[in-house]
């Protein structure tokens, strides 16, 4: 993508305010971010190399929250005099709209650039006006018929970082670096500009346009909750449409937990309450689905493959066996299943790009009948207690079911040692308390015990994701915990998708905080 022959191609610049730039010969480390409300708002990020600027845009904007991914496409390289554009592209060019100086400065790459682009993983330190630290370029496999190479744009967590549920530095820094003006102020012409734009019909009428889409999308956040009531308090009428993320409900009002009152709409809303605690925990990982189309009262079905009734536009479909799996890279994504009626999110313990190694692996407490629910508490501390003895911390979190969770992230892993290492461990604890534990499936040894349950460790297996609904009664969430709260708890259906929003909103830190960071060497022996 080296050079300006892509950019000049796609602008006419008897028509665009754009520069037409050159290739500088001088070696410079400018970097910006460009606040771009085109057909759909977006953030241009740019890196000065080789006398362009390499450029992505981020759907949905950089995010503080460490390990939090936000795609990033890679597009054509621009030339350094864009970085000081800020006006109005007129309508019918491309990327007609408004174009904000959203943040700039210079950057640092932690090795070599060149090498870390060509090997998909460019780490890098920015030191702009907003933004700061150290940062991370991932690059995803190509997905067949895509023409651009997608990647993910990851905060490091170091001082700049935020945590999850602090305030969006989106919502927070929304005036130009380099002016101080609003989107609607630059759209509307008003104040200090880089470039005249000029007065033609054509750039008035890009300009009305490009307030109309700024206008739309403050409208668009405040119905994610930062001046408006959330949706389910908002109830749309029958037959009426909704849109969240740029997807259409259909049957916003469809109840898919009767018993609760809980509709599609409710779950797209409490699915965009959450997403920045979630999408840690999904974004990149291979997933798996529990459709209820008509709600848990009607039929429901375990989906691993894209199949007829879900719209793949938001969604990342990933080759495989003959077959494509699916995951997500965005919120979009998510609400795209919320439309086709998915009330489950399952992942896989690897990620999408190396689904042969494990990184996190999971001991599924399910208790048998006669237990309760003390029992299955003292299963997830004799695990804890298990795995500290091998210098393991391990996570904890509630199935939304019946049992527990204990979660060990892990360096990457070939799924055959982490399913044995897992194996071991439960094997271990049912060989020392056989009237307590049972590390085999079969439902007959299952009375009065706790099944300590190893098998979701293999390769297409999966478990429920932190966050994800529940297709039961009640509505309830798996929910990260910490390992202090486990004594409080009455039930793995405490929480639910009415009340665990009002909890994460009273937590001081997140009790999963770190477990990204986190890659452990499972021991040979245990």
């Amino acid at each position: 993508m080296a050079g300006l022959k892509t950019y000049r191609a796609k602008r006419r610049f008897d028509v665009t305010a754009e520069p037409k730039g050159k290739i500088t010969r001088k070696s410079g480390h400018a970097y910006v971010i460009q606040k771009h409300a085109a057909r759909r708002l977006h953030y241009d990020l740019r890196l000065e190399l080789d006398g362009v600027m390499k450029s992505w845009a981020v759907t949905r904007g950089p995010s503080l929250v460490a390990g939090e991914k936000r795609l990033a496409v890679q597009v054509e390289d621009h030339p350094l005099a864009y970085n000081s554009f800020e006006g109005t592209i007129p309508r019918g060019e491309y990327g007609g709209g408004t174009v904000m100086v959203w943040d700039r400065g210079n950057w640092k790459p932690q090795e070599d650039a060149h090498k870390g682009l060509k090997k998909g993983h460019l780490s890098f330190v920015l030191n702009g006006k907003k933004l700061h630290g150290l940062w991370h370029l991932v690059r995803m496999h190509r997905r067949r018929g895509e023409t651009h190479d997608n990647w993910l744009l990851i905060k490091a967590d170091d001082e700049a970082a935020r945590r999850t549920g602090d305030q969006d530095i989106l919502d927070e820094a929304t005036r130009s670096a380099k002016t101080g003006r609003t989107l609607e102020e630059i759209a509307a012409g008003q104040g200090k500009t880089a470039r005249p734009t000029g007065t033609s019909a054509k750039t008035r009428t890009a300009a009305a346009t490009a307030r109309r889409i700024a206008k739309s999308t403050t409208t668009r956040q405040r119905a994610a909750g930062t001046a408006q009531p959330p949706p389910h308090k908002r109830r749309a009428r029958s037959g009426e449409k909704v849109i969240v993320e740029g997807i259409t409900l259909s049957h916003p009002d469809r109840l898919y937990w009767d018993a609760v009152k809980v509709t599609k709409q409710d779950l797209a809303a409490y699915y965009r309450d959450v997403w920045t605690w979630m999408a840690p925990h999904v974004v990149g990982r291979p997933i798996s689905l529990v459709r209820c189309p008509d709600g848990i009262g009607g039929t429901c079905f375990f989906q691993k493959h894209a199949a007829a009734g879900i719209a793949t536009d938001h969604l990342h479909l990933i080759p495989e066996k003959d077959d494509k799996i699916i995951s997500i890279d965005d919120l979009a994504g998510l609400i795209s299943l919320v439309q086709a009626g998915v009330l489950e999110i399952h992942t896989r313990g690897s990620t999408a790009i190396d689904r042969d190694n494990a990184d996190r692996l999971v001991f599924d407490l399910d208790p048998g009948p006669g237990t309760d629910w003390s029992d299955v508490v003292a299963a997830a501390r004799a695990v804890r207690k298990k795995l500290t003895a091998l210098k393991l911390k391990s996570f904890l979190k509630t199935s939304g079911g019946k049992g527990l969770h204990v979660v060990v992230p892990v360096a990457p892993t070939p799924w055959a040692r982490a399913k044995t290492f897992a194996q071991r461990i439960a094997s271990s604890m049912a060989a020392e308390s056989p009237e307590l534990y049972v590390a085999t499936a079969t439902k007959s040894k299952r009375n009065n015990r706790i099944f300590i349950d190893y098998l979701r460790n293999s390769h297409d297996a999966t478990t429920v994701a932190p966050f994800s609904t529940r297709a039961r009664l009640g509505a309830a969430v798996s929910t990260p915990i910490g390992w202090s709260e486990l004594g409080k708890l009455k039930g793995a259906d405490d929480y639910t998708l009415r009340n665990l929003p009002a909890r994460l909103k009273r937590l001081r830190r997140d009790p999963w905080s770190g477990i990204g960071r986190i890659k452990q060497k499972l021991p040979s022996t245990i």
